[in-house]
């Protein structure tokens, strides 16, 4: 006689309670008189359940068709061998995959970025991702110490009110800080903004981090009262990164976040302290968030995939438990990333380390090899795998892995093993990359200015004209021979070369030379170290070269050892390309063209025609007071090249017409000077 209740326990042992066949055999076997037929039932489930014991899965996964547009193939199914795939747009609601070290992680997350179309941003503990570059053309591989990012700045389009909002939680959180430490914060981020006047416009310049500490540490407290406390606290966690990120934040405008983002990154944070990492990696992914929520339309799919390894460290569950500083920002920003376009493929050793939040709002999980017993039963539990599914992931080998896509069943996974060389040095990076590198703009940080107690700051490019000459006396010949002494061969050959070839961009001058990039850039740090010089960002066209600027203590130096220095033009060393420029490309038209003339940045004739040409880099309002009082002094024209064409709406949008006669004023951009002759004499 069979025994139905047997029956039913056995396939609830197996997970066979879904099964539609073996529920399909139950009902026979309840309903048949047959004990033969019972018979056949009970050897047909024990058959199955036995099966499913050794193999706890379904064996025909339903999985994404090859054909689909943007499919990633992560590796072939166990039953039957099939290709397992994704979408791009399946990233969009975030993957988060679990293995110890060794795992193949890492050779995951490889072979998913080789396939994106989608551009990514990748950080970069441990130098995986450098050697990218071998199979993917315009990868930008930046380590930290070659990043510019100014995070007081808000995103372009992002109310100011918000970015201080975020930026302190963002802050708060990373750094440990307390509701009482975080209000501070808040609040002297509101009257540094005030002090900019960002609240009215946001536009240059823009204060940095240095700029928030000075101004922390320029307000007097009571010390008997709690706030100190509070001020002490901020400016200690300000402090501790300023002095171990290098010059990261050293700047008032970094990179361009939006051009960024039409591309391929990997940031490698190795050497930063850990709050400093996970500082870095949250504040980007807000203000991409915040940029992408204002600038983007929502809907799109997947835009940019951010992916994050040892994730503990950014999605830290310890963090997120303690109830004085609230929940963190980033958990919010996560789990309303995928309405923003933005993907997310987090990995980590230690599953329990990590935030529910991210475990909730990751609808990929993979589970790969996990020796620890807490940090299996985390995952395994988040995956909700029945024991006979877990029993079965304890066995995985290397590169296998539990696969769960929403709520689908989980599968298991031979991912492909992507192979890749890790041959790329710290110098072969260099090489590689520096052409990507001086391409880069940033804007140098605002220093204080002398004249002045208050938190406002004029801008690097005129900082070096208002230090006088006087403030420099008492260099004696002995401190420049000291100075020289300290020089490498290489060095000097740089500053010389410098001094007679002003204009030269840095890849023109190695070549010159005969530095390589490495050689190169070694003999620039000396110089840059020393204080000689400062590079100088150029826009030139579509792309960005790098200029070298004598700082005072460097034209000092070349003054006592006897090398002529002497460039016309005025302002900095960007305005001075551009004014010989400018001369350059009217004397290829024909014009007679003088530098600084009756006050003109260049002054052209040609027949009876008297041109003023002014170069202009921001849109300051004396660029207005130039144009009228060229145009007093019997200019016929003034041609007005800007830097861009942001600054040409700006300068056009201060032009008073009552004033001015609007056609006596022409408008380019430095970029497009050869035009000159056509805006003066139109056909």
């Amino acid at each position: 006689m069979v025994d139905v209740d047997r029956l039913l326990r056995l396939v609830e042992q197996a997970g066979l309670e879904d099964d539609p066949e073996v529920q399909y055999l139950l009902r026979e076997a309840v309903v048949t008189r047959s004990d033969q037929r019972r018979k056949e039932i009970q050897r047909l489930i024990e058959a199955k359940a036995a099966e499913k014991t050794e193999y706890p899965f379904t064996k025909n996964p339903i999985v994404n068709n090859l054909n689909q547009p943007d499919t990633l193939v992560l590796g072939k199914t166990f039953q039957p061998r099939r290709p397992y795939t994704l979408t791009e747009d399946d990233l969009a609601q975030h993957l988060l995959a679990v293995g110890e070290t060794g795992s193949g992680k890492t050779t995951m997350i490889r072979q998913i970025m080789t396939q994106l179309t989608t551009p990514f941003w990748a950080f970069d503990r441990k130098q995986d991702y450098r050697h990218l570059t071998t199979e993917l053309d315009q990868l930008l591989v930046l380590p930290w110490k070659q990043l510019r990012f100014n995070p007081v700045k808000p995103p372009p389009g992002v109310d100011p009110y918000k970015w201080i909002q975020t930026f302190t939680d963002i802050f708060g959180h990373s750094q440990s800080l307390l509701s009482g430490s975080k209000n501070y914060l808040l609040k002297s981020l509101v009257s540094l903004y005030i002090d900019y006047e960002l609240f009215r416009e946001v536009e240059p310049p823009f204060p940095s981090l240095f700029e928030l500490k000075h101004s922390i540490e320029e307000n007097q407290v009571n010390y008997v009262r709690k706030t100190s406390n509070y001020r002490d606290t901020v400016l200690n966690r300000l402090e501790s990164m300023l002095l171990s990120s290098g010059q990261i934040f050293d700047c008032s405008q970094g990179y361009s976040i939006p051009q960024l983002l039409q591309r391929n990154v990997v940031l490698e944070i190795d050497g930063l302290t850990r709050d400093t990492q996970r500082f870095l990696q949250q504040i980007l992914f807000a203000y991409v968030y915040e940029y992408q929520k204002q600038n983007t339309d929502r809907g799109n799919g997947v835009q940019i995939v951010f992916f994050i390894d040892e994730a503990k460290q950014t999605f830290s569950v310890y963090l997120e438990k303690q109830d004085a500083a609230g929940i963190p920002e980033i958990d919010d920003l996560t789990a309303r990333a995928r309405e923003m376009g933005i993907g997310l493929v987090a990995a980590d050793q230690e599953a329990s380390k990590l935030t529910d939040s991210l475990k909730a709002n990751t609808k990929t999980k993979v589970l790969l090899p996990v020796g620890d017993q807490k940090q299996f039963q985390s995952i395994a539990k988040s995956m909700n795998l029945s024991s006979r599914q877990a029993d079965f992931a304890q066995k995985l080998g290397t590169g296998e892995a539990i696969i769960q896509h929403g709520n689908s069943d989980p599968v298991p996974v031979k991912l492909h093993n992507h192979q890749l060389e890790s041959t790329v040095s710290d110098q072969e990076l260099e090489e590689l990359q520096q052409n990507e590198w001086e391409q880069l703009e940033e804007t140098h940080r605002q220093i204080p200015d002398s004249n002045t107690n208050n938190t406002i700051y004029g801008t690097s490019e005129t900082a070096s004209q208002d230090t006088t000459r006087s403030e420099k006396e008492g260099r004696t010949t002995e401190s420049a021979e000291t100075d020289r002494n300290n020089l490498s061969e290489e060095s000097e050959l740089l500053l010389k070369h410098i001094a007679e070839n002003p204009f030269q961009f840095v890849t023109e001058r190695y070549e010159n030379l005969g530095f390589s990039y490495y050689k190169g850039n070694k003999a620039k740090s000396k110089l840059k170290e020393k204080e000689l010089v400062e590079e100088k960002k150029l826009e030139k066209g579509s792309t960005r070269a790098t200029l070298f600027e004598f700082t005072d203590k460097g034209r000092d130096l070349l003054e006592e050892i006897g090398i002529k220095f002497h460039v016309k033009g005025r302002g900095s060393i960007s305005h001075q390309y551009w004014q010989h420029q400018a001369k350059k490309t009217l004397e290829e038209q024909g014009w007679q063209a003088q530098l600084e003339k009756e006050d003109a940045d260049v002054h052209a004739t040609k027949q009876d025609q008297k041109v003023a040409v002014e170069i202009a880099m921001g849109p300051n309002g004396r660029e207005i007071e130039h144009i009228q009082k060229h145009l007093r002094n019997g200019f016929q024209t003034v041609v007005v090249a800007c830097k861009n064409e942001q600054v040409q709406s700006k300068l056009q949008g201060k032009l008073d017409s009552d004033k001015i006669d609007g056609e006596q004023v022409e408008w380019t951009t430095v970029q497009t000077l050869n035009t000159i002759e056509t805006l003066l004499n139109p056909e």
